[in-house]
């Protein structure tokens, strides 16, 4: 039996499973110490495992990908005796992840102790309970302010201004009306969007095609809202960013993957305070693996607990704290391409990035306007351990998107929930056109090809991302000399390098996973700069900017320099000038 299928079993049997704990109760993550006796079972045997507890269909999309090894050791099953063992002693089992090898259940404080005394049990700890991002702007009514879009025509099709009505302008600024002239819109690929909930009534998403639907929240599969448990307007927000994406009514409203395929999760609950656990993201984002999903779409992000005193500090924005961060890190390890929302903190005091958008394998995704301004709202970057974010901009104010209120009209809005749904799209039709390039492939394409891609900066990242460039680009020239497997480090920018500008290089960890270090050094083999340390997954791909600088913050003076990448068994070097 799967996981997933013990997990839904599980919740079925649990009253009111996923709804609100009790006051006195809480939510923790609990830890197993191993996987039962998998873990001293011959290779071929925890090969096999980890092959029976991951779908056909997952399977199918890593070896199409070429994203790593076909398993890895978090596919291995959660040992259901612990599972078992922590249910018969009451506690209510909300999610169970093979990826933390964790199950997330409720529990008083005062029996915490008795839960991290079990012998299987590695370590007991608090769910995340944390504010969701500044919420986005919706102006109702908005389709009739301003310039009405050209007239639709019976000669219009996929690449016209009156093809896309409303939308017209959202598809235009990332080059999603080149792609589609082409002959793409999404065929045959999956997208997971994970959200509040889906409305999926409204007159531009009458072609829909729905895989999957799972309400996470309260453990079954309507989507939509259920007045006796949702809060009102619930699955608005949701609603919003599916027409975004999949919209297909020409001359009034078209997203970038209009032929798509697509599951609905449900993840966040709406209410007053708007705290969301992030268990529900992780289990999603496990659902959409075994769904053999293609893309995920999150305009969902991280930041405050509810308690100040145990908020996450911009320190915890480095890519490998929190766990959706950690979720999204492993989804992108099994082929997914993981497209979330930058935040909208930009104008706040926390004005930084929000998780997952921090994780260094998602595209994360900020806002500028139609003519390529970054809006004030859309939140800054870098990450905490310096890389560059947001990866890529698309229109993020006055996108047109379906009113909440009835099922013909078209609002407009503002937010970086709203750039990253036509970022996803356009993430589909690279798909489409390249079926076997990896989620490090398509990131790679999205940034080398964007606007700002030799001169990145904390608030437009690479810049307005262009589709058109990106489906044309060969991510494989990066490599080509190396076999997958193995180090590699790469220059992207432009070489030699003028000073003042980015020089932008890629590595690549290979199979090799540890703590990786890249500096540079002059003709003397003094350190110049500390580009980046801290851990790498095998087979991950991470681009790393050097704007000339030195540790101190002064320009490099012209000359000949040394990058030097250094991570366990592997030391490569190249060498660099700058004009």
């Amino acid at each position: 039996m799967r996981v997933f299928t013990v997990l839904l079993a599980l919740a079925a049997l649990t009253p009111g499973a996923g709804s609100a704990a009790p006051s006195a109760s809480s939510a923790y993550w609990v830890r197993f110490a191993d996987r039962g006796r998998l873990e001293r079972a011959p290779a071929a045997t925890r090969r096999d495992a980890a092959r029976a507890s991951v779908s056909a269909k997952s399977l199918e999309r890593r070896l199409r990908r070429g994203a790593g090894p076909e398993v890895f050791a978090s596919d291995l099953p959660v040992e259901p005796r612990y599972v078992e063992s922590i249910a018969a002693r009451g506690f209510r089992v909300r999610v169970v992840s093979r990826w933390l090898n964790a199950a997330s259940v409720e529990a008083t404080p005062d029996e915490i102790a008795a839960l991290a005394s079990l012998p299987f049990v590695r370590s007991v700890e608090p769910v995340t309970r944390v504010r969701r991002m500044a919420p986005d702007v919706v102006v109702p009514g908005s389709e009739r302010v301003g310039a009405e879009p050209a007239a639709p025509s019976a000669s219009a099709s996929p690449g016209d201004p009156s093809f896309y009505g409303l939308s017209w302008a959202q598809n235009r600024v990332v080059e999603v009306d080149s792609l589609h002239a082409m002959g793409l819109s999404g065929q045959g690929i999956l997208i997971a969007l994970l959200d509040t909930g889906f409305r999926e009534t409204h007159e531009v998403l009458d072609s829909l095609a729905v895989t999957a639907r799972r309400d996470f929240i309260h453990a079954d599969t309507v989507v939509a809202n259920e007045p006796s448990q949702d809060s009102a307007g619930q699955d608005s927000h949701g609603t919003n960013t599916l027409s975004i994406l999949a919209a297909n009514l020409p001359g009034r409203m078209v997203g970038p993957a209009y032929h798509a395929r697509y599951a609905l999760a449900k993840t966040e609950e709406v209410t007053s305070e708007s705290t969301v656990e992030m268990d529900w993201w992780q289990a999603a984002a496990e659902w959409a693996d075994s769904l053999g999903a293609d893309v995920i779409s999150s305009s969902l992000g991280y930041s405050e607990f509810d308690n100040a005193a145990d908020s996450y500090t911009y320190a915890d924005m480095n890519g490998r704290t929190t766990v959706v961060t950690l979720a999204a890190a492993e989804a992108a390890r099994r082929g997914i391409v993981v497209v979330t929302a930058q935040g909208n903190e930009g104008n706040l005091p926390w004005h930084y990035l929000l998780a997952p958008a921090d994780a260094e394998s998602v595209l994360a995704v900020g806002a500028m306007d139609s003519t390529g301004v970054v809006t004030g709202f859309s939140s800054y970057g870098p990450s905490a351990d310096g890389r560059v974010k947001p990866d890529v901009c698309a229109m993020g104010q006055f996108v047109a998107l379906v009113s909440p209120g009835n099922d013909q009209n078209v609002n407009h809005g503002n937010g970086t929930s709203y750039s990253t749904p036509e970022m996803a799209g356009l993430v589909a039709l690279l798909l489409e056109a390249h079926p076997t390039w990896t989620p490090f492939e398509i990131i790679e394409a999205v940034r080398a090809t964007a606007s700002r891609f030799d001169n990145p900066d904390a608030h437009a990242g690479f810049g307005i991302a262009r589709g058109a460039r990106a489906v044309a680009h060969t991510p494989s020239t990066v490599f080509a000399s190396t076999p997958p497997g193995s180090a590699a480090l790469v220059f992207a920018g432009p070489v030699p390098a003028r000073r003042g500008t980015a020089l932008t290089f890629w590595l690549r960890a290979g199979a090799v996973s540890g703590p990786v270090s890249v500096f540079v050094y002059d003709t003397r083999g003094r350190q110049v700069r500390s580009l980046f340390r801290g851990p790498v997954l095998a087979g991950s791909q991470r681009l790393v900017s050097w704007d000339g600088r030195d540790d101190a913050g002064a320009q490099a003076p012209a000359g000949v320099y040394f990058v030097s990448f250094d991570a366990p068994g592997v030391r490569l070097g190249r060498r660099v000038v700058l004009l």
